[in-house]
């Protein structure tokens, strides 16, 4: 059995399908088989999710502003 976990920020539901199939089929391809692959995807809002001090939603405001 194979277990992936990614953090990622929230993205609409046809994106999430893709990023489940296609990490499951990377897996598949080194042999874990597809029935045992599981994928877990964790959503963090960008109210949460900082780099160098500032959230992804503050940083994306500021550079709206400096644009």
């Amino acid at each position: 059995m194979a277990i992936i976990r990614a953090e990622i920020g929230k993205r609409d539901q046809e994106t999430k399908d893709a990023i489940i199939a296609e990490l499951t089929d990377v897996l598949v391809k080194y042999g874990s088989p597809r029935e045992n692959t599981h994928v877990l995807l964790y959503e963090v809002s960008y109210d949460n999710w900082a780099k160098g001090g500032l959230t992804y939603n503050e940083r994306k405001k500021q550079a709206q502003e400096s644009s």
